[in-house]
Protein backbone atom coordinates (compact mmCIF):
# COMPACT_ATOMS: atom_id res chain seq x y z
CA UNK A 1 0.00 0.00 0.00
CA UNK A 2 1.35 3.17 -1.10
CA UNK A 3 1.87 5.61 1.78
CA UNK A 4 0.86 9.37 1.88
CA UNK A 5 1.03 12.41 3.62
CA UNK A 6 0.49 16.52 3.07
CA UNK A 7 2.65 19.09 4.67
CA UNK A 8 1.11 23.11 3.93
CA UNK A 9 3.62 24.94 2.19
CA UNK A 10 1.75 28.17 1.58
CA UNK A 11 -1.41 28.95 3.51
CA UNK A 12 -4.41 31.29 2.70
CA UNK A 13 -3.37 34.74 3.01
CA UNK A 14 -6.95 35.41 4.93
CA UNK A 15 -10.08 34.00 5.59
CA UNK A 16 -12.90 33.80 2.72
CA UNK A 17 -14.73 36.17 5.02
CA UNK A 18 -13.67 39.81 5.83
CA UNK A 19 -13.97 40.94 9.51
CA UNK A 20 -16.66 43.43 8.47
CA UNK A 21 -18.74 40.50 6.18
CA UNK A 22 -18.90 38.02 9.12
CA UNK A 23 -19.85 42.03 11.54
CA UNK A 24 -22.71 42.35 8.70
CA UNK A 25 -24.05 38.54 8.94
CA UNK A 26 -23.50 38.60 12.92
CA UNK A 27 -25.20 42.00 13.01
CA UNK A 28 -22.10 43.50 14.68
CA UNK A 29 -21.92 46.83 15.00
CA UNK A 30 -19.00 47.59 11.81
CA UNK A 31 -16.99 50.60 13.75
CA UNK A 32 -16.87 48.76 17.40
CA UNK A 33 -13.44 46.68 16.99
CA UNK A 34 -13.79 45.02 20.27
CA UNK A 35 -14.66 41.66 19.18
CA UNK A 36 -12.86 41.79 15.70
CA UNK A 37 -9.89 39.04 17.00
CA UNK A 38 -12.61 36.35 17.89
CA UNK A 39 -14.71 37.04 15.06
CA UNK A 40 -11.66 36.35 12.70
CA UNK A 41 -11.25 33.05 14.55
CA UNK A 42 -14.83 31.89 14.72
CA UNK A 43 -14.44 32.69 10.49
CA UNK A 44 -11.81 30.63 10.34
CA UNK A 45 -13.16 27.60 12.69
CA UNK A 46 -16.25 28.02 10.17
CA UNK A 47 -14.39 27.93 6.64
CA UNK A 48 -12.36 24.92 8.11
CA UNK A 49 -15.65 23.16 9.15
CA UNK A 50 -16.47 23.45 5.94
CA UNK A 51 -13.55 22.82 3.66
CA UNK A 52 -13.28 19.55 5.76
CA UNK A 53 -16.82 18.85 5.23
CA UNK A 54 -16.74 18.97 1.24
CA UNK A 55 -13.26 18.33 0.86
CA UNK A 56 -12.45 21.89 -0.80
CA UNK A 57 -10.16 24.63 -0.03
CA UNK A 58 -12.53 27.72 0.20
CA UNK A 59 -9.16 30.17 -0.59
CA UNK A 60 -5.72 29.43 -2.50
CA UNK A 61 -3.47 27.43 -0.37
CA UNK A 62 -0.47 25.46 -1.76
CA UNK A 63 0.39 21.98 -0.53
CA UNK A 64 3.40 19.02 -0.61
CA UNK A 65 1.83 15.60 -1.09
CA UNK A 66 4.35 13.18 0.04
CA UNK A 67 3.47 9.20 -1.54
CA UNK A 68 5.91 6.01 -1.22
CA UNK A 69 5.55 5.64 -4.87
CA UNK A 70 3.64 6.61 -7.75
CA UNK A 71 0.28 4.97 -7.84
CA UNK A 72 -0.66 3.03 -11.00
CA UNK A 73 -4.27 4.62 -11.02
CA UNK A 74 -3.01 7.92 -10.94
CA UNK A 75 -2.32 10.43 -7.88
CA UNK A 76 -5.46 11.30 -6.23
CA UNK A 77 -5.47 14.80 -5.05
CA UNK A 78 -7.26 15.55 -2.04
CA UNK A 79 -8.41 18.68 -1.95
CA UNK A 80 -10.70 20.80 -4.80
CA UNK A 81 -10.88 23.14 -6.85
CA UNK A 82 -6.81 22.76 -8.29
CA UNK A 83 -5.61 25.61 -9.70
CA UNK A 84 -2.28 24.55 -11.09
CA UNK A 85 0.34 21.12 -10.36
CA UNK A 86 3.87 23.60 -9.82
CA UNK A 87 6.22 20.39 -9.51
CA UNK A 88 6.19 16.94 -9.49
CA UNK A 89 9.95 15.32 -8.22
CA UNK A 90 10.47 11.71 -7.03
CA UNK A 91 13.79 10.03 -5.40
CA UNK A 92 15.18 7.37 -8.28
CA UNK A 93 16.61 3.94 -7.64
CA UNK A 94 20.25 5.93 -6.48
CA UNK A 95 17.52 8.08 -4.20
CA UNK A 96 18.64 10.97 -6.43
CA UNK A 97 16.01 13.81 -6.41
CA UNK A 98 14.90 14.34 -9.73
CA UNK A 99 12.11 16.37 -11.19
CA UNK A 100 9.20 14.79 -13.60
CA UNK A 101 8.34 16.77 -17.00
CA UNK A 102 5.36 17.62 -17.61
CA UNK A 103 5.22 16.14 -20.77
CA UNK A 104 5.45 12.80 -18.62
CA UNK A 105 1.88 13.64 -16.63
CA UNK A 106 -1.92 14.50 -18.07
CA UNK A 107 -4.50 16.17 -15.94
CA UNK A 108 -7.90 17.53 -16.15
CA UNK A 109 -7.95 20.60 -14.05
CA UNK A 110 -11.86 20.32 -13.91
CA UNK A 111 -11.53 17.54 -12.87
CA UNK A 112 -13.01 16.34 -9.21
CA UNK A 113 -11.31 14.60 -7.34
CA UNK A 114 -8.33 15.59 -9.84
CA UNK A 115 -5.93 12.48 -10.43
CA UNK A 116 -2.61 13.03 -12.31
CA UNK A 117 -1.98 10.14 -14.66
CA UNK A 118 1.17 8.86 -16.60
CA UNK A 119 1.13 9.83 -19.99
CA UNK A 120 2.28 6.64 -21.47
CA UNK A 121 0.44 4.49 -18.58
CA UNK A 122 3.80 4.15 -17.12
CA UNK A 123 5.64 5.87 -14.07
CA UNK A 124 9.55 6.07 -13.50
CA UNK A 125 10.45 3.65 -10.94
CA UNK A 126 11.46 5.33 -7.28
CA UNK A 127 13.71 4.56 -4.20
CA UNK A 128 12.09 1.71 -1.71
CA UNK A 129 13.04 2.87 1.47
CA UNK A 130 11.02 6.88 1.22
CA UNK A 131 7.96 7.67 2.18
CA UNK A 132 8.25 10.43 0.14
CA UNK A 133 9.56 9.02 -2.70
CA UNK A 134 7.15 11.05 -5.32
CA UNK A 135 6.13 14.55 -3.83
CA UNK A 136 3.50 16.58 -5.72
CA UNK A 137 3.60 19.99 -5.12
CA UNK A 138 -0.41 21.65 -5.81
CA UNK A 139 -2.31 24.88 -5.69
CA UNK A 140 -5.61 24.89 -4.52
CA UNK A 141 -8.52 26.51 -3.22
CA UNK A 142 -10.64 29.16 -5.09
CA UNK A 143 -8.45 32.16 -6.17
CA UNK A 144 -10.75 35.06 -4.43
CA UNK A 145 -13.55 35.12 -2.93
CA UNK A 146 -15.45 36.01 -6.14
CA UNK A 147 -14.86 33.00 -7.53
CA UNK A 148 -16.34 30.71 -4.33
CA UNK A 149 -19.47 29.72 -4.49
CA UNK A 150 -22.36 31.47 -2.79
CA UNK A 151 -23.97 28.45 -1.46
CA UNK A 152 -20.34 28.17 0.21
CA UNK A 153 -19.70 31.20 1.50
CA UNK A 154 -22.88 31.31 2.57
CA UNK A 155 -22.56 27.97 4.74
CA UNK A 156 -19.42 29.64 6.33
CA UNK A 157 -21.17 32.64 7.20
CA UNK A 158 -24.00 30.25 9.33
CA UNK A 159 -21.74 28.20 10.84
CA UNK A 160 -20.09 31.22 11.83
CA UNK A 161 -22.98 32.88 13.59
CA UNK A 162 -23.84 29.30 15.14
CA UNK A 163 -20.69 29.31 16.86
CA UNK A 164 -21.20 33.15 17.62
CA UNK A 165 -23.88 32.37 19.01
CA UNK A 166 -23.36 29.28 21.00
CA UNK A 167 -20.25 29.43 22.84
CA UNK A 168 -20.47 26.30 24.37
CA UNK A 169 -20.07 22.78 22.98
CA UNK A 170 -23.65 21.74 22.08
CA UNK A 171 -24.25 18.33 20.68
CA UNK A 172 -26.55 18.71 17.85
CA UNK A 173 -28.30 15.51 15.81
CA UNK A 174 -29.50 17.35 13.09
CA UNK A 175 -28.15 18.35 9.46
CA UNK A 176 -27.50 21.84 9.62
CA UNK A 177 -28.39 24.65 7.03
CA UNK A 178 -24.79 25.20 6.55
CA UNK A 179 -24.22 21.52 5.41
CA UNK A 180 -27.55 21.52 3.21
CA UNK A 181 -26.11 24.29 1.57
CA UNK A 182 -22.22 23.04 1.36
CA UNK A 183 -23.55 19.52 -0.15
CA UNK A 184 -23.93 19.74 -3.77
CA UNK A 185 -20.20 20.87 -3.95
CA UNK A 186 -18.84 17.91 -1.81
CA UNK A 187 -16.28 15.75 -3.58
CA UNK A 188 -15.69 12.07 -2.60
CA UNK A 189 -12.39 10.15 -2.98
CA UNK A 190 -12.92 6.31 -3.64
CA UNK A 191 -10.75 4.69 -2.44
CA UNK A 192 -7.81 2.60 -4.62
CA UNK A 193 -7.08 -0.91 -4.47
CA UNK A 194 -3.97 -0.99 -5.92
CA UNK A 195 -2.44 1.82 -4.12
Amino acid sequence: MIKTSLHLKTAASANLLTTAEAKTHLREELTDATNDAYIDTLVAAAQQAVENFTNRKLTATTYYMYLSAFPVDGIVLPFNPVSAITAITYYDTANSLQTLSATAYQYKIYEEPLVISAVDDSWPATYDDRNDAVIVEFVTGYTSPDTCPDALKHAVKLLTGDLYSNRTNILKERFELWQMLATPHRVFHSTMENQ
